[in-house]
């Protein structure tokens, strides 16, 4: 998973990428609010977290140019202005929550797993493939009811993959998925994620098959 961060405070926003790192989840942060239009035009993000103070102007208006043109991932304010007209005007504009500052890192996990969740647009916990289970709430994957064991990456390469339900998922997507702009990404990466995956998936009656040029997607594996 990917996120945007768009807040001033160093601080602030290094708390927020250790956070949001222990999730799982790779973040471009940035300072000022003209940058949002550019990255979003680059990466689907999972979610945008948006401060309202920003060098460049109000972070009211970055999120209405953000909706305005066509921008569905859920976003979170975080924001010290703790009026109630504020957290209207922000909730009225397309953000899907609202969280004063100072806040609990605690807190702050917790609203953007819910907000997640909601990408699976699934009324129950619990997301199936065949015998493949993922828990929305904890993301975390099993088989028969046995956990599977996965490294950070692999989970987020995964949890793609579920997302997809059967259809392709491109290398380029992949790489949006789980890298950052900072980090380098490669297809020789991506295909050892994926080689991993295979053989953590073997005897599940689940396979990652291979689209040639286009990507992979998640498949029942009925034998030859």
């Amino acid at each position: 998973m990917r996120a945007l961060i768009i807040e001033d405070s160093d601080d602030i926003a290094e708390c927020i990428i250790e956070s949001l790192s222990q999730m799982d989840i790779a973040s471009d942060w940035f300072k000022e609010g003209r940058f949002v239009k550019s990255a979003c035009h680059q990466v689907d993000y999972d979610v945008v977290i948006l401060d309202l103070n920003l060098p460049d102007g109000d972070g009211l208006e970055v999120l209405r140019g953000f909706r305005v043109t066509g921008g569905e991932a859920p976003v979170l304010i975080i924001s010290a202005r703790i009026s109630v007209a504020d957290r209207v005007a922000g909730l009225d504009l397309g953000a899907d929550d609202y969280l004063v500052k100072p806040f609990a890192l605690n807190e702050f996990e917790a609203r953007i797993r819910a907000l997640l969740r909601r990408e699976f647009a699934s009324s129950t916990t619990n997301v199936e493939f065949g015998d493949l289970s993922f828990n929305t709430l904890t993301r975390e994957f099993s088989v028969h009811g046995e956990a599977l064991e996965l490294s950070g990456r692999e989970r987020s390469v995964l949890e793609l993959l579920v997302q997809k339900n059967g259809n392709v998922a491109s290398k380029k997507l992949i790489a949006s998925h789980i890298y950052n702009f900072d980090s380098e990404a490669s297809t020789s990466s991506i295909e050892i994620y994926v080689h991993r995956l295979r053989k953590k998936l073997a005897r599940s009656g689940i396979k990652i098959s291979t689209k040639r040029g286009l990507g992979y997607a998640l498949a029942l594996d009925i034998g030859d």
